[in-house]
């Protein structure tokens, strides 16, 4: 469980609505708002993880972090989900569940599927509850959408400017790839991955 103590606060006076904001904000806490002369970019104390990934975006340096009145907690607990059920995924994932998959936060592959069993079906409802996708915004994505994939949820069209696309791993290489390249040992690789990651068959 993770304490956050800030959180973006929009400087009306800069602010422009431009939506850069809301488009990449990876927990879905900030909407453009009607205000009475104008429209502004305004943020959901309860959603906002404090992660400045807008506020590093911002083209009018219009977003800070400010201190929380009362500190939010982010995390989600694993002891009430099936664990043969969370083994089960993360193998359809080629993961361990004990394997971290965001290191800015320290989240576990555990605690991803635990929130998708849940009710979770997106990648914001993740990131809302265990704070994935919360730190550098980059790597965990990947990981993220396996492990939906492998609990047997298909992804739409991202919001704004995230991204679902699919990721490139070795299990992804088609065969016909692997036997026409033979130089770079994809088959070899394969076999050596399967023997670290064994994989189950997504549900």
């Amino acid at each position: 469980m993770r304490v956050v103590n800030q959180l973006a606060r929009v400087d009306e006076k800069k602010c422009n609505a431009c939506s850069t904001c809301v488009k990449v904000c990876p927990v879905e806490a900030i909407q453009l708002e009607k205000r009475k002369k104008r429209t502004l970019a305004a943020v959901d104390d309860q959603r906002c993880v404090g992660c400045t990934i807008c506020i590093s975006i911002c083209p009018r340096q219009a977003i800070e972090r400010v201190q929380r009145k009362s500190p939010l907690q982010v995390g989600v607990s694993t002891g009430d989900v099936s664990q043969q059920t969370v083994k089960e995924i993360c193998e359809a994932a080629h993961m361990y569940p004990d394997q971290v998959v965001c290191y800015c936060h320290r989240v576990q592959a555990k605690e991803v599927v635990a929130v998708i069993l849940k009710g979770a079906k997106s990648p914001e409802e993740i990131s809302r509850a265990t704070g994935v996708r919360t730190g550098c915004g980059v790597l965990c994505i990947s990981s993220t959408i396996r492990l939906l994939r492998a609990a047997g949820i298909r992804l739409d069209k991202a919001p704004g400017y995230q991204w679902y696309g699919t990721e490139v791993s070795i299990w992804t290489i088609p065969e016909e790839v692997q036997k026409k390249y033979p130089m770079f040992y994809l088959e070899e690789d394969l076999q050596a991955i399967n023997d670290l990651f064994p994989g189950g068959k997504e549900r």
